[in-house]
């Protein structure tokens, strides 16, 4: 299956995701904050980044960035938060290539969204998160 990076400060929530995609057979490692998940981007280079946006740091949002900016990213990415300025986190999500899933969030719809963004197969190259990364800076 798929290397999942999960990029959540709260461990319980972490380690719930980490169970439930363990489940469906894929190998998942975790990042407690945004600068410990950016090294982990560049270790590892895993096919799937799940990343809070608040978080110390880094803010999950700026990771995206910067992960598109690097080219540590095969995928999609899903963002998780429960921010009131939902539509400005799904606005800048969609620039860097994420979808949203908000928080309070069933592990099993979470799940289903990992599956769904790995089947759908939408690769980000290193042309278009660069593209990514150039627009939204330039924005």
């Amino acid at each position: 299956m798929a290397r999942i990076l999960v990029a959540e400060d709260d461990r319980h929530i972490s380690r719930v995701i980490a169970l439930w995609l363990q489940r469906g057979g894929h190998e998942v490692s975790a990042a407690h904050d945004g600068l410990e998940a950016l090294e982990a981007l560049r270790r590892t280079r895993p096919d799937l980044l799940i990343t809070d946006v608040n978080m110390p740091g880094m803010d999950g949002l700026d990771l995206l960035e910067k992960a598109r900016s690097e080219s540590l990213l095969r995928y999609q990415a899903i963002v998780l938060t429960s921010r009131c300025d939902q539509a400005e986190i799904e606005a800048r999500a969609r620039t860097l290539g994420a979808l949203v899933h908000p928080k309070p969030f069933s592990p099993q719809r979470l799940t289903e969204a990992v599956e769904a963004a790995l089947q759908a197969a939408v690769v980000i190259g290193p042309e278009e998160a660069e593209t990514l990364a150039r627009d939204h800076l330039s924005a």
